[in-house]
């Protein structure tokens, strides 16, 4: 596993890195200690080879190259300095910043406890801690080796592995050139010391500390750029290619280990459930739990933690780490052999067993596709290297990897995807790697965003779905008697277009809060005055049941009306409408699969949602590919937030041209500058909003107190968070504060639930909140239906019957029922939730626990969005603070191959000269290509590619790429269309899913 974590200077700003390295050489500083114990030498030692040294071609530039890393040579070398020259290698070398006072927006300096709240601006970064630990399989082999001889080979291999993950990371860095840093090139060299440590931090209860083969790799922040000039170190390549290394590592690790004689195994991983995760590991052959268990102390520590408190592994480490000081060496290879007495292994006996790693089957082409297109739809090279790295886990060599990467990209027939966009202005003459390296995507991938569009714009013409002006004007009179207000001219321009001027697909972008809902039972009621069927698909069941309350129509989650409409158990209608809600979180596969189904009947499908909110967990977005081929309709007049000042500071999130209108956001379409002033906009305007901590704990803790201190009821406060974790510990602090106020019965059991494939411990009380997250049709609950613990005893057929009634903010609260714990394990406490499944709701007060890392501008309108009449609030540590105007105004929309562009052909050019009027009246292009089965297009395309290899051959690195589209665009061309199928009735959502009521 490798860490990354850049190193700060502390707060003071004085003792440059002195903090760092103090731990860094604590193993060194413990050895020379030992050196003072008599008959030392006789103690086990790790040899000279295991002293902290420097590497890197810039260490070598330098002069220090293999020199042992010592805190004269380190310190100056954190400050920016050459440590035997005293020469500045940067242009800020030897500036530790400046304290300044945090001010609010209005100027006044923010206090805490009667004191200025200060931070540390500016200043030489000291570098990088590029943590690279050992599987804990082999730091148990590390720990059972007797013989001191093998100890070292077993860490000789580990150092080796460590140093070729470390000299690929110093391969692809990068640095920056000329004033504004836009220029960027590569690097000849960077320097880092490694420095090896052995022990895991102490267990809890017994103070003992296991084996942890692991080195810190002191990366700092200076390099030997290829125009032989020293300078800082640009680091997003170290972030990006992180995972991608720690295959590098452990696949050179465990080719080590085979060296020595021992067997690797190849292992599938499974979750809780037994199900396969995708994730393949290698493992020591021959090494049983039992060993490992023992030595997983600080894990079972982490576990006892978590369940005691009901908080994540995460959480936990973070409540139970303490400082770690690692005793001698020595004393930790006696403490380990003494453990080990009692198991019948050892090392000899590890290397008879022959393992697996060469039997196993690998993952077809197909399958790695598949998995490489989960969540993305163009990967890159290190993806692939990841990917691969885990699927030959211990069977292949380094170069071998390597070999497999570049043989996958030839022999797939991958599409090639234009580099990641860059706007203009941040141009320089030489750019970053990921600006100038290619990407790639499946043949299919790029044919599904083609069918999502093909079918937009085949159907753009379509008027079956038309109702008569007479009628629309009816309905939306007699709405605005009954609601006794009017349509303003956008909704009204809306209503309109969705029911006259649209075709088969239509797209509805509504702001956060622009009252989406009105529209939607105005067009509901015009259709169905023309006997039309409205069924509403959302991306989640909780969204589905929300969506039929406030619309009227049916209704069901994406997965399930999909699963049905594949399955055969229901099919569209010509008379149907399908209103698919939240349109931006749908991914374009799973658009396409709708679409494909509701073409053949006919049916019209209405998308709704923003494409600037929450972002599709799946790869693409099939809302923007519709929005580009037939344009949407928009409102834009926010009303959810009660304040102006909130409405305005909603508004704020949007991109707008130069008439203030509201526009799409599109990828690279701000510069960096244009960002940062974006994220100082909207910054500006929440400071108020903002409560700032010194810590993460201190966040939680006083969202926490804040929460208690509202007098508002807990069904109009809504706490949201970024990661489960944080979701967990929120949980665990506001059931705390409940029995405190006893509002909890004090007694509480504790049971295993489940999650996703997650198993984890989970206390419950009389009076808990909570929430299903599956469906059970037995007990008439889907995946969010929320409820609360009426009573809880134990069963004689063992675990817990507990009855639970359950509350609906949409169908009023009573039903009542009782399940065993043994039997349903899916449900877990609902006082806090991750901002993703906040979208679609709106709450008086909301308290929102930001992360940095998860931070962006989509997350962020979503978290403030969720606001009505009260208050929202926003809990960060000052140094997120500082950089928060970084991540307000970021925006990370999901990509598109069409978007991106192929390589070699101009965005566009493969698109169809015949042009369709948007609502917008924006021209859009027609691709060449018609709708049929993926996999009867793709087995042709492969077919005339293997007979053309030949030829191709031949041909320019550029003519085979474009050849290569063009064949795909025309196979697409030729296809014939599907012809509709018969109808047949249409189940209610409930009926598809086995509920009955």
């Amino acid at each position: 596993m490798i860490n990354a974590t850049t190193l700060k200077r502390n707060a003071s700003g004085t003792q440059g890195g002195c903090a760092s390295i103090d731990y860094l050489l604590a193993q060194e500083l413990a050895r020379e200690k030992a050196r003072q114990v008599v008959g030392y030498y006789n103690l086990p030692a790790p040899s000279d080879g295991a002293e902290s040294r420097f590497y890197g071609g810039l260490a070598k530039h330098l002069g220090l190259a293999e020199q042992r890393a010592t805190k004269e040579l380190m310190l100056p070398l954190t400050d920016g300095f050459d440590p035997k020259t005293k020469r500045a290698l940067c242009h800020n070398a030897g500036d530790r910043g400046q304290m300044r006072v945090r001010k609010d927006k209005t100027g006044k300096p923010l206090q805490k406890d009667g004191k200025d709240v200060t931070y540390l601006a500016g200043g030489h970064r000291i570098g990088f801690d590029l943590t690279i630990s050992a599987p804990l399989d082999i730091s148990v082999a590390f720990a059972l080796a007797s013989d001191p001889a093998e100890q070292e080979a077993i860490h000789t291999a580990h150092r080796n592995a460590v140093q070729r993950a470390m000299e690929a990371f110093e391969a692809m860095s990068e640095t920056r050139r000329n004033k504004a840093g836009k220029d960027v090139i590569g690097v000849d060299g960077l320097i880092w010391s490694s420095h090896h440590h052995y022990a895991a931090r102490a267990d809890e209860a017994t103070g003992e500390m296991g084996p942890n083969l692991h080195t810190h790799n002191l990366l700092y922040n200076l390099s030997l750029g290829a125009d032989g000039e020293e300078a800082s170190l640009s680091a997003e390549e170290i972030f990006r290619y992180r995972k991608a290394m720690d295959e590098v590592y452990k696949t050179e690790l465990y080719q080590g280990m085979k060296a020595l004689g021992y067997g690797v195994d190849r292992i599938r991983e499974l979750d809780d459930d037994g199900q396969e995760t995708g994730r393949v590991y290698a493992r020591i052959a021959g090494l049983g739990e039992e060993v490992t268990d023992r030595y997983g102390n600080r894990r079972k520590e982490l576990l006892a933690y978590a369940a005691k408190h009901n908080v994540s592994n995460q959480q936990a480490t973070l409540a139970t780490r303490k400082d770690k000081d690692e005793p001698p060496y020595h004393e930790l290879i006696d403490l380990w052999q003494q453990t080990l007495k009692g198991f019948d292994v050892s090392t000899e006996s590890l290397k008879q067993a022959k393992g697996n790693a060469q039997e196993m089957e690998q993952k077809s082409p197909a399958e790695l596709l598949e998995r490489l297109h989960e969540m993305d739809a163009i990967f890159c090279d290190h993806n692939l290297l990841e990917v691969l790295g885990q699927e030959y886990a211990g069977s292949v060599t380094v170069p071998e990897l390597y070999d497999l990467v570049q043989g996958f990209k030839q022999e797939n027939n991958l599409v090639h995807v234009n580099p990641m966009r860059l706007h203009d202005d941040d141009k320089g003459d030489s750019l970053a790697r990921r600006h100038t390296q290619e990407r790639y995507c499946a043949p299919w991938m790029l044919q599904i965003e083609q069918e999502v569009v093909g079918f937009a714009i085949d159907r753009a013409k379509e008027t079956h779905h038309h109702v008569p002006q007479a009628d629309v004007d009816r309905v939306v009179e007699d709405y605005e008697k009954a609601k006794g207000f009017q349509l303003s001219k956008e909704q009204r321009n809306a209503l309109d277009h969705i029911t006259q001027g649209s075709g088969g697909v239509v797209n509805l972008s509504g702001l956060a809060g622009t009252g989406k809902t009105t529209i939607s039972e105005c067009f509901k009621a015009a259709f169905e005055t023309q006997g039309f069927e409205l069924l509403g698909v959302c991306v989640s069941n909780a969204a589905a049941e929300k969506l039929e309350a406030e619309s009227g129509m049916s209704s069901v989650s994406m997965a399930q009306m999909l699963y049905d409409l594949d399955g055969g158990k229901m099919q569209f209608r010509k008379t149907d409408i399908i209103v698919l809600d939240e349109a931006g979180m749908v991914d374009a596969r799973s658009t396409h699969r709708l679409f494909s189904h509701a073409a053949k009947s006919g049916a019209k499908v209405i998308l709704q949602g923003d494409v600037e909110q929450l972002q599709p967990i799946g790869a693409g977005s099939g809302f923007q590919l519709t929005k580009g081929a037939v344009g949407d309709t928009k409102l834009t007049e926010i009303r959810r937030q009660g304040k102006q000042e909130d409405r305005e500071t909603a508004l704020a999130f949007y991109a707008t041209d130069e008439n203030g209108q509201i526009i799409d956001l599109k990828k690279a379409s701000r510069s960096r500058a244009q960002t940062l002033n974006k994220g100082n906009e909207i910054k500006a305007r929440l400071l108020d909003n903002i409560r700032e901590t010194a810590t993460d704990k201190e966040a939680r803790e006083r969202l926490l107190h804040e929460y208690f201190q509202d007098r508002a009821p807990m069904s109009e406060k809504l706490v949201i968070a970024h990661t489960r974790a944080d979701v967990a510990a929120l949980n665990a602090g506001i059931r705390a504060g409940l029995k405190e106020r006893g509002e909890l019965d004090k007694e509480e059991v504790v049971i295993e639930a489940r999650d996703k494939g997650r198993k984890f411990n989970l206390a419950l009380s009389k009076g808990d909140q909570i929430v299903f997250t599956a469906k059970n049709k037995d007990m008439g609950v889907i995946n969010g239906t929320q409820a609360v613990v009426d009573n809880i005893k134990p069963s004689r057929k063992g675990g817990h019957d507990i009855t639970v009634s359950i509350r609906s903010e949409t169908k009023g609260d009573g039903r009542r029922l009782t399940f065993n714990s043994h039997q349903m394990k899916a449900f877990s406490h609902s006082y806090s939730g991750t901002v993703h499944k906040s979208q679609g709701q709106g709450k008086r007060e909301v308290y929102h626990l930001a992360n940095l890392g998860m931070l962006d501008a989509h997350s962020a309108l979503v978290a403030f969005t969720r606001l009505t009449k009260g208050s929202y609030r926003m809990y960060a540590t000052s140094d997120d603070v500082e950089r928060l105007h970084e991540r307000l105004g970021l925006e990370r929309l999901k990509e598109t191959v069409l978007d991106a562009g192929v390589v070699g052909q101009k965005i566009g050019a493969a698109l169809h000269p015949m042009q369709v009027q948007s609502p917008q009246h924006q021209s859009v292009q027609r691709p060449p290509m018609q709708r049929s089965g993926i996999q009867g297009k793709l087995d042709m395309i492969v077919k005339e590619h293997r007979e053309q290899q030949q030829a191709q051959a031949q041909m320019s690195e550029g003519e085979r790429r474009a050849r290569g589209l063009l064949e795909v665009f025309e196979a697409l061309r030729r296809t014939p269309r599907p012809q509709a199928e018969p109808a047949v009735p249409v189940q209610t959502p409930l009926q598809r899913q086995g509920i009955t009521r």
